[in-house]
């Protein structure tokens, strides 16, 4: 309906501009006029052209009712300012209307072409794998500036560098945030300390929050989220070796119970699998993976931790069998980018393999 209404909207709305721009510059004509000797009637005549130029902007809203709010606010304001603004006020606001136009029609083409796009090239998850990681990407060239900073002398930006990292929070951006602990200025030195500090906070906070609740009423779902905490906390670079691992059989250990209470669900004993995968238990994350291909939601996932577990055992023929597996597989794929990327590099092995 709207596709419809909109030349008619066009041929409205440049009839409306066409005669405000016609009476504004009879106005402004009169008004010279009267300045170079004209008679006081010719004033009158100025004043009312004026106000009949900002009335164009009105009347049709007010005869009509079929304007949006957002149409009416904006001929309103129109119409307020060639009044109040001579000449300088219409000229303004068609200025900054045409332009916005023009970002409006940029950013429908840059829709259109993302949506050709894909629309051209299906549901290949080549191209969503892409997709994903380009987000990671982009995310993680958002610190390439702030390194250039770190390296320069300005003590002030790098204050302002270490409180964009600390908002930015990704394993490399800690990782720069360590660097400055070191760096030649001491209020860099504090602010990083500081930022760590927080951030670690934060973890602790959220961890207590959850041990509190599970003290009061235990929850499988609740487990759950203490041992995702965990994990978070281990995957941040806040901890060294030693309490990354101490955070990982925190997490093991509240994913297990999360299971006591919640026997056979499929995310959370895709979770443990991963952190005795990590924690190097080989034999048991094998099993949870075993168990996890036997669930829809799970099996993509699963199949590439059971990869993971070949290949670090440096089981050729496993992983093979793994690998064609996963191409002939018709399950959803893994939703972060990095667990798809791999996917999609054991499929294409696979599919190698099995023809």
């Amino acid at each position: 309906m709207d596709e419809k209404l909109e030349p008619t909207r066009r041929t409205g709305a440049l009839f409306i501009w066409s005669a405000a721009l016609l009476l504004h510059s009879a106005s402004l004509l009169a008004t010279w006029r009267f300045h170079t000797g004209g008679q006081p009637l010719v004033a009158v005549i100025a004043l009312c052209l004026l106000v009949a130029s900002a009335l164009v902007f009105v009347l049709p809203g007010l005869l009509f009712r079929q304007w949006s709010a957002t149409r009416s606010t904006i001929y309103g304001l129109t119409a307020a300012l060639t009044l109040c603004l001579p000449g300088a006020g219409i000229i303004g606001c068609l200025s900054a209307l045409l332009c916005a136009q023009l970002l409006m029609r940029q950013k429908n083409r840059i829709k259109e072409f993302k949506e050709s796009l894909e629309t051209s090239l299906g549901d290949d998850s080549r191209w969503i794998t892409r997709k994903r990681v380009g987000q990671v990407l982009a995310d993680e060239i958002a610190i390439e500036p702030v390194i250039d900073v770190l390296q320069g002398d300005d003590p002030d930006l790098k204050r302002g560098a270490v409180k964009l990292l600390q908002r930015i929070g990704t394993p490399n951006a800690v990782s720069l945030l360590r660097q400055s602990l070191s760096d030649e200025f001491p209020e860099v030195r504090f602010y990083a300390h500081s930022a760590l500090t927080e951030l670690e906070d934060g973890f602790t906070k959220r961890i207590q929050t959850l041990n509190a609740t599970l003290e009061q009423s235990p929850s499988a779902a609740v487990y759950r989220l203490l041992g995702q905490q965990y994990r978070a906390y281990a995957d941040s670079g806040l901890a060294d070796e030693i309490a990354r691992r101490q955070h990982l059989e925190s997490c093991r250990d509240a994913l297990i119970r999360s299971l006591e209470l919640e026997p056979g669900h499929a995310q959370t004993m895709l979770l443990l699998g991963q952190a005795m995968l990590d924690l190097g238990l080989l034999r048991e994350a094998w099993q949870m993976f075993e168990k996890c291909t036997r669930q829809e939601e799970t099996i993509s996932e699963a199949q590439l931790g059971l990869a993971q577990i070949a290949y670090q055992k440096r089981d050729l023929a496993q992983l093979a069998a793994q690998a064609r597996k996963m191409a002939a597989s018709d399950a959803p794929r893994p939703q972060k980018p990095d667990p798809l990327a791999l996917f999609e590099f054991w499929s294409s092995v696979g599919k190698v393999e099995h023809g």
